[in-house]
């Protein structure tokens, strides 16, 4: 699976989504062979990376959500037919024929984005979205996230929820085409500890945005996890990798990480 929107010239960032019949979590590199991986600078870190050349058949989103329109969950083509993004498509399970009846369906859109998400909460005040099989979806997370904290914000979420209750994911992408990998980023290790959202950057977006203060340095936190878009605001506990970016401090919690709260 391509991850990311930054890839060297020739080359795109990749990590298994299914070994043999079992689906590989996010970022497991474990079954990677080790000579494909190597660092990249824009990202500031080490990734197991493809030449395009090698591509030999490329799923598009959007054309599987074409073939598979009446396969999936008629409440999900009605929930993209109210959205009405600009471009949509289906990921994860339903797009490799390995869905289970109890498999989420995946959504990427774009489009108006503000729009878009302005929709769902209405939904969700409508009473037509509201969260469902909560301790089921609760185990895909448990290795990074709490229960206390999965619980609490699991009622506060539009984007990973269900609709009439069939259970979905949405994410709004911030772009569909990739970025230049120009910049130069710097690890600069890890950091255990307590930290405040003091404001979010469009949270609802992927990836989602956050002014954090660590410490009393401001920092951009940036993720591209369901489980930590629409937080709000308030005290959480993390680990959180750091980088250097001209300059500027950004973290995740995405990689090694996890973030716990609010508090």
């Amino acid at each position: 699976m391509v991850r990311g929107y930054r890839h060297p010239e020739d080359y795109v960032v990749v990590s298994p989504y299914i070994i043999g019949s079992s689906k590989v979590k996010q970022y497991d590199w474990s079954g990677v062979p080790e000579w494909i991986i190597k660092y990249v600078p824009c990202i500031g870190r080490r990734a197991p990376l493809l030449p395009r050349r090698s591509i030999t058949r490329i799923i598009d989103p959007a054309g599987v959500l074409k073939a598979r329109r009446n396969d999936i969950p008629q409440a999900i083509v009605e929930l993209l037919d109210i959205i009405a993004p600009e471009w949509a498509g289906i990921t994860g399970s339903w797009a490799v024929f390995e869905e289970k009846p109890s498999s989420d369906v995946d959504i990427i859109v774009y489009g108006n984005h503000k729009a878009i998400y302005r929709v769902l909460l209405d939904l969700k005040v409508d009473g037509v979205i509201e969260s469902c099989m909560v301790e089921e979806r609760y185990l895909k997370v448990k290795d990074r996230l709490s229960w206390t904290s999965y619980s609490k914000l699991a009622t506060l979420k539009v984007l990973d929820s269900c609709y009439k209750g069939v259970p979905y994911t949405i994410k709004i992408l911030r772009r569909l085409d990739r970025e230049p990998c120009e910049d130069f980023i710097v690890d600069m290790g890890a950091y255990r500890g307590a930290l405040r959202i003091v404001k979010t950057l469009e949270s609802h977006l992927t990836p989602a945005r956050y002014i954090v203060d660590i410490g009393g340095i401001e920092a951009l936190m940036e993720t591209w996890h369901m489980r930590y878009m629409e937080l709000p605001e308030g005290l959480y506990i993390g680990h959180l990798e750091l980088f250097d970016e001209r300059g500027a401090t950004i973290c995740s919690p995405d990689l090694v990480g996890s973030l716990e709260g609010p508090l």
